[in-house]
């Protein structure tokens, strides 16, 4: 029985410290990379910039966001969690996977803006997918 204690504290301990790497903070980096690891033909990763963005007017609940009931939940200020703990390798029941997520969200939001002649980050792969060291960020 005692060693069904210690399973529990080591289980809740290991679910404790996922559930707090897997929300980041309330403050982003100004720049970030965005990787995908699919497979051998991946693109390389993306340099992608909060600050450049935020400078832009884009605010943080066009891209951030909590699904619940069809609707965002999620506003400034709230932890934010990764992207990859929702949409995974794989796209399950409802929950698009990472690629196509982040293709729908960043892409999508440039095409949107192009259509309105409002400066747009790129929309062809090389655009974004650019082959580059990851020093200093």
């Amino acid at each position: 029985m005692k060693r069904f204690g210690v399973g529990v504290l080591v289980l809740a301990l290991l679910w404790g410290f996922l559930a707090w790497a897997a929300v980041g903070s309330t403050h982003p980096p100004d720049q970030s990379w965005l990787s995908i690891v699919k497979s051998y033909h991946e693109q390389p990763p993306v340099r992608f910039s909060h600050l450049r963005h935020a400078q832009s007017g884009i605010v943080c609940e066009q891209c951030h966001h909590d699904y619940r009931g069809r609707r965002n939940r999620w506003r400034e200020g709230l932890p934010v969690a990764k992207c990859q703990s929702c949409h995974r390798l794989i796209a399950r029941r409802g929950i698009l996977d990472a690629k196509d997520a982040f293709h729908r969200q960043c892409k999508g939001c440039h095409l949107s803006r192009r259509k309105l002649r409002q400066a747009a980050g790129p929309i062809k792969c090389e655009g974004c997918h650019r082959r580059q060291e990851r020093g200093g960020v």
